[in-house]
C-alpha cells in the first residue's frame, strides 16, 4: 500500500513538472511566435535577405529621323554588406584609392549597423573592372541602368537629363517621366548558412516607352554650332535660337548657351541648365512692331501705300518725348516697317488704342504660355489695358512696357508665315511603348487670329526689311526671305534703360514664297556691336541657309529679280537619306564637352538648285504670265492688272507708272513680284488712264 501511495505521489509530481515545463515551453513558443514574431522576423531577414529597388529601364528620345539623342546602357554599381566586411578600416582605405570617396565616409557606412549600404552607383568602366579585381571581401556589385545622351551637348537643353535614380530634372525627361521612366524592379540578394550570397530576381524592371520628336539632328547641330560661334564672337550673357516649321508648329532645332552636357550636368551652375527658348523674359522691341502692323491693317485702320507723317523723328505723348533712331519725314506704312521708325508705328498704336490694341495682343499669344512641351515656359510679361498708362499704347507699340519669350515672338512670326494662324509649338511627335504600340499621338493644333490678306500684306512688308531696310544682312544666298530686326535696351540698375546693355533680335522665315521654315536669334547683351542687324541677322541667315540646303528645299529667287539676280545658286546634288528607327546603328562615343559632333549625313550637303522661270529653249513654260505694260499707269490700275494675273506689286514712289522690272512681254509664273516705280512728273498721263 505505501508502495502504491509512494508511485502515485512521484507521477503525481512528475506529471506537475511536466505541465510546468510545456508550459514554459508553450509560454517562451508564445512568446517567439506571437510577442516577437515581427521583430525576430525582421532580424532573420537582415540577416539572410536584402531587396534592392533595380531602377527601371528609361525608353528611348528619338529625333524625327529615328536617330538616338537619349539611351539607356546597363552599368555597375557597388555596394556593401557591413556583416561580411572582416576589416572596416582598411576596407574603406582600399576603397577609398579605388574610388575617390572619402575613407571616413566610407568607414560610417560600414559601422552604421545596416545591413546593406551602397557604395557607389553607376561605376564608369575602370572603376568597376579596378573593384571586381580587388576581390574584397563584403563587397558586391549590381547591374544598373544609367541614363546616357551620344551626342554629349546636343539639344541638351530640349532633353534635360536624370538623377541618380533616373527620375527626369529637366526637359522632355522631366515632362513626360511617368510616361518614360517605366516601372521599377526588385532584387532579392540572399545568404546561405554559410554567409555566401546569391541573388534572385523577385520583379524585372518594366521598359519606359520611347518619345520621337520633332527635333531634326542635322538642324539641331547647324543651330548649335550657330550658338556656339555667336558665344565666342559676342561674349554675349545668353543667346537663344529656335527653328520651328510655321505651317504646323514643330520645333525642328532648339539651341541656348550657356549650354551643358547632360551626361554630367552636376560640373554645370544651374543656370546653364535653363531653357532660354521658353524662360527668358525680355523686351522684343523692334520685332513687337509685327504686331502693331499686323492689328491696324487687320481692323482696316491703314494700309501699306498710306503715307504717315513721322514728324522728322520725334513725337511727344502726354509730356514724354520719344526720339526715332533717325529722322524721318513721310513714310509709307511699308516703309514705317522698313526702316523700323518708332514714331511711324507708334501713331498706328494710338489710332487702334488700349482696348483694342491689348485684345490683339492676347489673341497673337502673348500674356500667357504657348503650350509647348517643355517645363519652365514662362508666360511672358504683360497687363490688362486698365493699367495701361497714357504712353503705354505707344511704348509698347515698339516693343517696350511689354515682356516676351523668344518662342512666342517665334510663333507671332510664324503666324504671318503660314497665312494667319497660330499654332502651337510642340516638340514631341509619338510617344510608344516597347509592348503597348503608340500611347500618344500629338497632331498640329492652330486656330486663325488675323485673315489671310492681312499676313499676306505683312509678308510683303517683311520681305522689304529684308532686301531694303534694316535687315538686309539677312538676306540669303538663293532664296527669298521675310524677317524684322530688333534692338532692345535693357532696363538697369537704377530702373532706367540702360546705354549699354541691349538685346539684340531678328525674327524671319524662308523662303518667302513658300515658308518651309521659321527662325529666332536672340542675343542677350552682346559685347561690341549690338543692333539686331548687326549681330542676329547675320546669324539668321548663316543658320538659314544651311537648314534650307540641308531641307533640299529649291530655290526661290527668279532670275529677273534685280535685288537677287547675283544671288542663285549652282544645282548640286541632294543629300544622302538617313537611317531608320530599325537601321539604327550602336550610339557612338560622347562628345567632348569643347565640341560639338556633325552629323555625318550633314557634312555632304551642298547647295540646292535654282528654279529658272523660262525653259531650255527660251520659250515660256506652260503656267507662266506675261507682264503686261503698266507705263503711264496709276498705283489702282496697276494692283486691279497684277490682282487679275495672279502677280504682286512692289511699288515705289507715287503718281504714274514710269518703271518696271521686269519688263513688259517677259514671262513669268504665278505669284512673281514686279518691281514698278512710280513718278508725279506723269500725273496728267496717270489722270488721262484713270478716266
Amino acid at each position: 500500500m505505501k508502495i502504491d501511495k509512494t508511485l502515485t505521489r512521484r507521477f503525481s509530481l512528475l506529471i506537475v513538472v511536466m505541465a510546468l515545463w510545456a508550459a514554459v515551453i508553450g509560454a517562451r513558443l508564445y512568446f517567439l511566435h506571437v510577442v516577437q514574431s515581427a521583430d525576430l522576423k525582421q532580424r532573420a531577414e537582415r540577416q539572410q535577405q536584402r531587396v534592392l529597388d533595380v531602377s527601371p529601364r528609361r525608353g528611348v528620345i528619338y529625333d524625327r529621323n529615328g536617330n538616338e539623342l537619349a539611351v539607356s546602357i546597363r552599368v555597375d554599381s557597388v555596394f556593401a554588406v557591413p556583416d561580411e566586411i572582416e576589416n572596416p578600416l582598411a576596407t574603406a582605405k582600399k576603397l577609398s584609392s579605388l574610388t575617390g570617396i572619402k575613407r571616413d565616409e566610407l568607414l560610417e557606412k560600414f559601422e552604421s549597423g545596416r545591413s546593406f549600404a551602397w557604395i557607389k552607383r553607376k561605376l564608369d568602366r575602370k572603376e568597376a573592372e579596378a573593384i571586381r579585381v580587388a576581390d574584397i571581401p563584403g563587397i558586391y556589385f549590381q547591374k544598373e541602368d544609367h541614363r546616357f545622351y551620344p551626342k554629349a551637348r546636343l539639344a541638351s537643353h530640349v532633353l534635360g537629363y536624370v538623377n541618380m535614380d533616373e527620375e527626369g530634372m529637366g526637359g522632355l525627361e522631366y515632362r513626360y517621366n511617368d510616361q518614360v521612366r517605366g516601372e521599377a524592379g526588385k532584387v532579392v540578394v540572399m545568404t546561405d548558412a554559410r554567409g555566401r550570397s546569391f541573388q534572385s530576381v523577385q520583379q524585372a524592371p518594366g521598359p519606359g516607352a520611347n518619345l520621337i520628336t520633332t527635333i531634326d539632328e542635322n538642324i539641331q547641330y547647324i543651330v548649335e554650332k550657330e550658338v556656339q560661334d555667336l558665344a565666342q564672337k559676342t561674349q554675349a550673357a545668353g543667346i537663344s535660337i529656335v527653328a520651328m516649321d510655321p505651317r504646323s508648329g514643330e520645333i525642328l532645332g532648339m539651341a541656348n548657351h550657356p549650354q551643358f552636357n547632360p551626361n554630367e550636368y552636376g560640373k554645370y551652375s544651374p543656370n546653364a541648365w535653363s531653357n532660354r527658348s521658353v524662360s527668358l523674359n525680355y523686351e522684343p522691341g523692334s520685332t513687337f512692331k509685327i504686331v502693331t502692323a499686323a492689328a491696324a491693317l487687320e481692323e482696316k485702320l491703314t494700309n501699306p501705300l498710306e503715307q504717315i507723317d513721322c514728324q522728322m523723328g520725334s513725337i511727344v505723348l502726354f509730356g514724354h518725348r520719344i526720339r526715332d533712331h533717325k529722322p524721318f519725314g513721310l513714310l509709307t506704312v511699308k516703309e514705317v516697317m522698313q526702316y523700323s521708325s518708332d514714331v511711324g508705328i507708334i501713331k498706328l498704336g494710338l489710332r487702334l488704342g488700349d482696348e483694342r490694341f491689348a485684345g490683339y495682343i492676347d489673341r497673337l499669344g502673348f500674356g500667357r504660355a504657348t503650350g509647348i512641351d517643355l517645363p519652365g515656359e514662362e508666360r511672358g510679361l504683360t497687363k490688362p489695358a486698365s493699367r495701361w498708362s497714357r504712353v503705354s499704347v505707344g511704348a509698347i507699340s515698339m516693343g517696350q512696357e511689354i515682356g516676351t519669350t523668344p518662342l512666342q515672338i517665334l510663333s507671332m512670326v510664324s503666324v504671318v508665315a503660314n497665312g494667319g494662324i497660330l499654332y502651337r509649338p510642340y516638340v514631341v511627335k509619338r510617344v510608344e511603348h516597347p509592348q503597348d504600340g503608340v500611347l500618344t499621338r500629338i497632331e498640329p493644333h492652330g486656330e486663325r487670329v488675323i485673315s489671310e490678306n492681312t499676313a499676306l500684306q505683312l509678308q510683303d512688308m517683311l520681305e522689304v526689311v529684308v532686301t531694303e531696310g534694316t535687315a538686309q544682312s539677312s538676306r540669303l544666298e538663293g532664296y527669298r526671305a521675310a524677317g524684322k530686326t530688333g534692338t532692345a535696351q535693357k532696363i538697369d540698375e537704377t530702373g532706367r534703360y540702360s546705354k549699354t546693355k541691349y538685346v539684340a533680335s531678328f525674327a524671319g522665315y524662308a523662303p518667302a514664297s513658300n515658308p518651309q521654315v521659321s527662325l529666332i536669334v536672340v542675343i542677350d547683351e552682346p559685347a561690341g556691336l549690338h543692333g539686331g542687324g548687326q549681330v542676329a541677322a547675320p546669324a539668321f541667315k548663316r543658320v538659314t541657309e544651311q537648314i534650307l540646303r540641308y531641307m533640299s528645299v529649291p530655290s526661290d529667287v527668279p532670275l529677273y529679280a534685280p535685288e537677287y539676280a547675283d544671288k542663285v545658286l549652282p544645282s548640286l546634288p541632294s543629300p544622302p537619306p538617313v537611317p531608320s528607327i530599325e537601321s539604327l546603328p550602336a550610339a557612338p562615343a560622347p562628345v567632348e564637352p569643347e565640341s560639338l559632333l556633325m552629323p555625318a549625313s550633314l557634312s555632304t550637303l551642298l547647295p540646292v538648285s535654282s528654279v529658272e522661270p523660262i525653259g531650255a529653249a527660251g520659250l515660256p513654260e506652260i503656267g507662266t504670265v506675261t507682264v503686261p505694260d503698266f507705263t503711264g499707269k496709276s498705283l489702282r490700275q496697276v494692283t486691279e492688272e497684277s490682282m487679275r494675273l495672279g502677280l504682286k506689286i512692289r511699288s515705289s514712289g507715287s503718281g504714274a507708272a514710269t518703271r518696271q522690272s521686269p519688263g513688259a512681254g517677259a514671262h513669268v509664273r504665278p505669284g512673281a513680284r514686279i518691281q514698278v516705280q512710280f513718278s508725279a512728273r506723269s500725273t496728267a498721263r496717270m489722270a488721262a488712264n484713270d478716266k
